[in-house]
């Protein structure tokens, strides 16, 4: 009969590779490279190597239609953002009439313009579309994932914050928790879980906060919404604050305390935090067009934080 046995030669079947022996008729030995030996039918044999080799090279083809389609692909992505360079939006600066509260009431007169601005630096350089929205009521824009961000129910969000006050313009991260019983699915608990869980990102939460000197401010509401705690960091270590009335409470924590102090943080009350910086609004007026530089090296190390919180 037909086979492709040769004796001496390696070949392989579901259990591993073998070596034959001898064949006679449509009787064959072999010895896998275990040791073990196998006394088969040729015919039984001469199958599974054919379906195997048959296997590897339809693997082959799969291969190389999918580093085909990822050529394609990342070529479409240099093309298209070869055509958005053309058109990147601009923010030309702050203007010292965007800090003054009283004149310009709630809006401040750029920040359509640095949302775009930023949504369109993280969409080049991460994962997904982001978009922007600008907060009701609020001097503020926020810019999330284009699908990732609940315009019904915004204190349910996570997302890159910018806005603009009297001490000057905030930026970073914000991550939001309604009142009520919380859920394992909100950008809150994904994030403070993650935090809990895994000590990489605890380790690039200080990381981001000690280059950038950024503080994590916590708030909650009890009978009025407030600040209950300012995390900084210094050398390795969080150094938490919170002010009452007669005193300031500071108290050093490890990445696994603040974990767990965030997770504990108000239970059922409607919650916030901020991670950013301020820059005062003279140093921002100053800035120009640079503060943009500023703000998206910010929201980009904060990537990581902002992914832990939004995945699922």
């Amino acid at each position: 009969m037909s086979h492709p046995f040769e004796e001496g030669k390696i070949y392989r079947n579901r259990i591993g590779e073998y070596v034959v022996e001898w064949i006679e008729g449509d009787r064959m030995q072999i010895r896998y490279t275990d040791g073990g030996t196998l006394l088969t039918d040729v015919s039984i044999q001469a199958r599974i190597w054919e379906n195997i080799q048959f296997e590897q090279q339809m693997a082959h083809v799969e291969e190389r239609r999918r580093q085909a389609q990822e050529a394609r692909t990342a070529a479409r992505k240099r093309r298209s953002r070869t055509r958005q360079t053309h058109t990147a939006p601009k923010f030309d600066g702050f203007e010292a009439g965007d800090f003054d509260v009283e004149g310009r009431g709630i809006a401040w007169g750029g920040r359509r313009d640095l949302g775009r601005v930023l949504a369109y630096e993280l969409t080049q350089r991460s994962r997904g579309v982001y978009d922007h929205w600008i907060v009701p009521y609020q001097a503020e824009v926020h810019v999330a994932h284009k699908d990732q961000y609940d315009t019904d129910n915004r204190d349910l969000n996570a997302a890159f914050f910018i806005s603009a006050g009297e001490d000057g313009a905030s930026y970073g991260l914000h991550v939001g928790k309604p009142g009520g019983k919380e859920k394992a699915n909100w950008p809150w608990s994904r994030l403070v879980d993650a935090l809990g869980e895994e000590e990489d990102l605890r380790d690039s939460l200080r990381s981001v906060m000690s280059e950038h000197g950024l503080q994590l401010v916590a708030y909650a509401t009890d009978i009025s919404h407030e600040q209950v705690g300012r995390l900084t960091v210094e050398e390795d270590s969080f150094i938490w604050q919170h002010e009452e009335r007669d005193q300031e409470l500071v108290r050093e924590m490890t990445g696994k305390q603040v974990a767990t102090y965030l997770q504990e943080l108000a239970p059922g009350k409607r919650s916030d935090l901020y991670l950013g910086k301020l820059v005062p609004s003279k140093e921002a007026t100053k800035a120009g067009s640079k503060i943009v530089d500023q703000i998206v090296a910010v929201c980009e190390s904060l990537l990581p934080l902002y992914e832990a919180a939004t995945k699922g």
